[in-house]
């Protein structure tokens, strides 16, 4: 048999040679088959061409004969059609006249007795004008209880009724009604005329003049699907439902084809249908399929016989070449299978001048190039070994069906921790930490697939350390069984710094994005900020002059509380890009968490718990602490929205040792973090990856800016500190703020005293602002108070009039930023010339550059905008109560 083995002890698992001429003998006959295809094909197309034909023959002989029976019963009908318009000329049309009617009707059924059952006339109200025969079943009864009444007096023509037994007969026949309306010369109809046609009258329709085979059936239904005539068992058969609904029928009619339906008595017969178009019938012959295709099946076996012989003749002629060719080649297998058993320096000694002398020749050759061959791999076996055992790169060999590993160098054996026989006990999961079981189920290739893929696994050692090392397999037959050889470099190193040059660069990213907002915030802020300062400043002024509650003084208060709400938001803009001008202080962590603790429970509802876990003396820090309780206020906004309907909310404070940082990724230095943790829904990597993005939020329109986690980055960032964040899709968010900690003490802020609105001056202020409506308001809030005011639109020309005016200028008011000479460069020309003149700031936004350039926003020298006149009067007042400082 082809493909069986030799089993012989120094061949074990080697192929037969002989196989060969049992395949050359397979492919002879093969080539017989192919040879005598084409008669084989012919013959089964003629078969199938024989079986079409014969059986569409077979259909249209059952269709002519089925329309040859529909066309009598038509007949039939038309003349009891024409019988009954003859009559219908013979009869009087009224009632006094129905005993010569009754005379006329029995005459004509004497004569057609055995056909027609009764004859019969009625008027146009349905009295009896005549009938052949008399009873009290016809005599008591009227002509409008009759089923072709109504339609024939309405519509005229000539109407065939349903099948019924004969109340008027002896012998209670079958009859069917056939109706005609006799109309007046206008086409009414003035009488109905008819006759009861006896239904086993139509026997001798369905009688052909061919014989039919046994088993035939021919009936006539009616649109009920009574049986009116029948061939076989007709006293059995007529009146009962043969075809049910008739959908059978229908189907065929429809279709024009003969049906095959399997009868009560288990004989399937072909079934042609006709419609009777003088009446509803439907006529039905059915002829047993084998019967009719009796012939048909003798022409398939003729070819069918004629087809099998062609295919023996092949196949012996087949045999006979294939031993002819086949007993060189059992010599030539001989050979073969000494020279597999180990047998050197064996050749053959076939010789022909066929092909087969051609491949003793070649086989020859073979054999001298294996032996070559086999020496070269010996050698080649010899150094992979040195190879593998030499190399300093972790190599492990593994079975790919049982994964159980076969090889190991030393140098996996020292990187793993296993001796050489502990190695060999282990299988390649072994190795592979169990988080990866799944994702090397899903990798694994079949053996045969050449793909050299390096992947990155976790691995442990026998010392539980786990490794990242990155594996590079290939095929390898070299132990005596289909195995992967694996290579294994350790990465753990490498991906551990480019994890690291990751986050560096994520947050270059994050930072080139805040930048970018910034740039956008700055430019607008200035303007803004004016139009804000100019806004609440008259809306105060203005206030100043009405009664208090009255309609105009709330309209101007709600006109403020406007300004406000867009100064917040300025603010909010400046914070996300870090041009907000921020006052860092020095304050412990743990105090402004307390300080907003209770403000925190009222943010997040009752359905929430609040918990806090502060570190004793954890430290200060340095940073806006009014900023640190916006960041906790808007991240316990967050988590309130997304722990529906409740849940945990947890703020924790940390010392974070040096070396400890350093294993974060920080600098390694005392870091103290601030965690926020929520038990919410969590978010998905996507949108974590966007958290911090100035505008994006994930709520619905008109719930949430997008600026609440900006703000949060922007302030930590401000600080010089970092924030990360862990979530996943239902496990909630934890959100950790790292500062760095500082030495300093706290700073505890005094409380100061209220100045009143009305604290008047006499002081001479330079007012140096670019800004019109500012300039305007601030100049009018100062004069109302009882200042003396020196008004410029820009530096030149504030210096200009400090210049002209000779008297003291007590104080320098300016803008930072104004075009062409900006506030500091201003004050620092007005303090050579006057060192004694103080100096107050304003400004709406500042950035590194203007801080660098010494500009402070301590609050005795800066007022940021927008602000109020309020405001402005308590910070002049108090600049000008301190005393002037020699530098």
């Amino acid at each position: 048999m082809a493909g069986s083995t030799e089993q012989g002890p120094a061949s074990a698992g080697v192929p037969r040679l002989t196989s060969w001429t049992y395949g050359v003998r397979a492919q002879l006959m093969l080539l017989a088959l192919f040879i005598a295809l084409p008669l084989l094909v012919g013959s089964a197309i003629r078969i199938y061409t024989r079986s079409h034909e014969g059986r569409a023959q077979v259909e249209r002989d059952i269709q002519r004969t089925t329309r040859l029976i529909a066309e009598r019963v038509e007949g039939r009908v038309h003349s009891t059609e024409s019988l009954l318009i003859g009559l219908s000329t013979s009869i009087r049309l009224d009632s006094l006249e129905a005993k010569y009617n009754d005379a006329v009707f029995a005459q004509m059924l004497k004569n057609v007795s055995s056909r027609y059952g009764n004859f019969f006339a009625w008027d146009k109200n349905g009295a009896l004008l005549g009938t052949g025969l008399h009873a009290v079943a016809i005599d008591t009864i009227r002509g409008t209880t009759r089923d072709y009444y109504q339609p024939l007096m309405q519509h005229g023509g000539f109407f065939v009724s349903k099948p019924r037994r004969s109340r008027l007969l002896n012998d209670g026949a079958r009859i069917v009604a056939l109706a005609r309306a006799i109309a007046d010369s206008n086409g009414r109809t003035i009488a109905i005329i008819g006759a009861s046609l006896r239904i086993d009258s139509l026997a001798d329709l369905i009688k052909v003049d061919e014989p039919l085979p046994p088993n035939s059936i021919i009936t006539i239904v009616d649109s009920t699907g009574s049986t009116i005539a029948a061939s076989a068992d007709a006293d059995r058969q007529v009146g009962k439902d043969s075809i049910g609904n008739n959908s059978i029928a229908f189907k065929a009619l429809a279709l024009n084809r003969a049906q095959v339906v399997v009868g009560s008595d288990g004989v399937s017969r072909i079934f042609s249908y006709a419609q009777s178009q003088a009446a509803p019938w439907i006529v039905s012959v059915g002829i047993p399929q084998d019967a009719a295709l009796a012939p048909v099946y003798v022409e398939m076996k003729r070819d069918l016989l004629a087809g099998s012989i062609t295919l023996a003749i092949a196949i012996f002629m087949a045999l006979g070449l294939g031993g002819l060719i086949a007993r060189p080649l059992d010599a030539l297998s001989a050979d073969a299978r000494a020279i597999a058993n180990g047998e050197e320096g064996r050749r053959s000694h076939v010789e022909s001048r066929s092909e087969v002398g051609l491949l003793a020749t070649t086989f020859n050759q073979m054999a001298d190039t294996i032996e070559k061959r086999n020496a070269a791999i010996a050698e080649s076996e010899r150094r992979y070994r040195l190879l593998f055992d030499s190399n300093p790169v972790p190599m492990y060999a593994w079975d790919s069906e049982t994964l159980h590993i076969v090889a190991a160098n030393e140098a996996a054996q020292d990187r793993y921790g296993y001796n050489q026989d502990n190695f060999l006990k282990l299988k390649i999961t072994d190795l592979i930490d169990e988080s990866e079981h799944q994702r090397f189920r899903d990798s694994r290739i079949a053996f045969d697939e050449r793909r050299l893929q390096p992947m990155t696994w976790i691995h442990r050692t026998a010392s539980g350390e786990e490794l990242e090392m990155e594996v590079i397999s290939t095929q390898s037959h070299r132990l005596g069984r289909a195995s992967w050889l694996s290579v294994s470099i350790d990465v753990t190193a490498r991906h551990a710094a480019e994890r690291a040059l990751a986050r560096s660069e994520e947050q270059l990213r994050q930072s080139q994005k805040m930048e970018a907002i910034g740039a956008f915030a700055g430019g607008i802020a200035h303007d803004f900020n004016n139009l804000l300062t100019g806004m609440l400043g008259y809306c105060e002024l203005a206030a100043e002059s009405l009664p208090v509650g009255r309609d105009a003084w709330n309209d101007i208060q709600e006109i403020k509380t406007l300004a406000v709400r867009g100064a917040d938001l300025t603010r909010q803009i400046l914070t996300v890009s870090r041009k907000q001008v921020v006052q860092h202080t020095v304050f412990d962590v743990n105090g402004v968490v307390q300080s907003v603790d209770r403000l925190l429970r009222r943010l997040i509802g009752e359905h929430i718990t609040l918990r806090t876990e502060l570190v004793s003396e954890v430290g200060s820090i340095r940073a806006d602490a009014d900023q640190l309780e916006q960041v906790l206020l808007n991240l316990a906004a967050n988590a309130r929205d997304s722990m529906e309907p409740g849940g945990t909310l947890s703020i924790a404070s940390a010392i974070i040792a040096a070396d400890a940082a350093a294993e974060l990724g920080m600098a390694c230095k005392e870091w103290v973090s601030i965690c926020v943790t929520d038990t919410g829904a969590g978010m998905s990597e996507e949108v974590k990856q966007r958290i911090f993005e100035p505008f994006y939020t994930t709520k619905e329109r008109g719930k949430g800016t997008g600026l609440g986690l900006s703000l949060v980055y922007g302030m930590v960032e401000q600080s010089g500190g970092i924030i990360r964040v862990t979530s996943s899709p239902g496990n909630g968010a934890s959100f950790e703020m790292f500062f760095p900690r500082v030495v300093e003490a706290a700073f505890v802020a005094s409380v100061p005293m209220a100045i009143a609105p009305s604290t008047q001056g006499t002081e001479l202020v330079l007012l140096a602002e670019d800004e019109d409506s500012v300039r305007a308001v601030a100049k009018e809030t100062l004069e109302r108070r009882g200042y003396r005011v020196l008004a410029a639109p820009d530096g030149p020309s504030a210096l200009a009039l400090a210049r002209a005016y000779h008297g003291t200028i007590d104080l320098l008011l300016t803008d930072v930023v104004m075009p062409g000479m900006n506030g500091r460069e201003l004050a620092e020309l007005l303090l050579a010339e006057r060192p004694g003149t103080r100096v107050l700031f304003a400004s709406g936004y500042t950035d590194d550059a203007v801080l660098l350039h010494g500009v402070r926003t301590d609050e005795l020298s800066f007022i940021q905008k927008p602000f109020t006149p309020t405001v402005l009067m308590q910070r002049v007042r108090k600049v000008l109560d301190v005393p002037v400082r020699s530098s």
